[in-house]
């Protein structure tokens, strides 16, 4: 798995390199006009940081894509790498090149933001607020690449055709996505008990609330219910894309 998540940053290093130099020669052409484009400036930073976090995020699903209906899939899918090792290996890859953009793209935001807007909050941050964010982060990124990943490859095993099979793809990403929606309200609106994780002690800290994450002064309160769903979701697409990988997939 190692040699995997090595060999794929090899093969995207000039795209992250890439990535993160137009962000760099961005910013500094913007830290040129700070005098006369105070607003305008952070603003621009902003949709910078966005977009290269777009633009990589989609580079990861064109990598899968590659994989599943391109020549190296041929190379990949032969090797005696099993597809939880497959999958693993393009989950963590992804998540450090993200994680790259991202902090290029927070450092030069840093480096530009006017003095007059205040970051003294991040000075109080406490560590379980931290510890939860990070955690919160990996979080997002991991399970909506495994949602996405498996219905490219439910997609593919559908659908035999390339581009039958993107659409099929896309499909069924708006379907799920819809009832997954629809379920998680649902379940948030039958069960509103949260967890407030914001305390250092989690004792008499249950409350309720009809979303799922809520964030108020410093504290972060999960319903308890949906978060638990969205670990089965999570678990069950990571289950089942590993084993079309490895029983179902044709390459053909």
């Amino acid at each position: 798995m190692f040699k995997l998540i090595k060999y794929e940053l090899r093969s995207t290093a000039l795209t992250i390199l890439g990535i993160c130099i137009t962000v760099i020669v961005a910013n500094l052409l913007l830290m040129t006009k700070k005098g006369s484009w105070d607003v305008a400036v952070p603003g621009l930073s902003i949709c910078l940081t966005i977009g290269a976090i777009i633009v990589i995020f989609i580079a990861s699903l064109k990598i899968m894509s590659k994989y599943l209906h391109g020549d190296e899939g041929y190379l990949l899918f032969t090797l005696p790498q099993s597809g939880t090792s497959i999958l693993t290996s393009r989950l963590i890859t992804a998540l450090i090149q993200i994680s790259i953009v991202i902090f290029v793209s927070l450092l030069m935001f840093y480096l530009i933001v006017p003095e007059e807007i205040n970051l003294s909050f991040f000075k109080a941050l406490t560590v379980s607020q931290i510890l939860f964010s990070i955690i919160a982060y990996i979080w997002s990124i991991v399970s909506s690449l495994t949602f996405i990943y498996f219905c490219m490859v439910i997609g593919k095993v559908a659908f035999k055709g390339k581009k039958l099979g993107k659409i099929g793809s896309f499909i069924i990403f708006m379907l799920i996505s819809i009832a997954i929606s629809w379920l998680s309200f649902k379940i948030v609106a039958l069960f509103p008990q949260t967890l407030n994780l914001g305390d250092s002690s989690i004792a008499n800290n249950f409350t309720s609330s009809n979303s799922s994450v809520q964030t108020f002064g410093g504290e972060f309160n999960i319903n308890i219910a949906s978060a638990i769903f969205d670990i089965i979701t999570f678990v069950g697409f990571f289950i089942t894309t590993t084993y079309l990988i490895d029983k179902k997939l044709d390459l053909s």
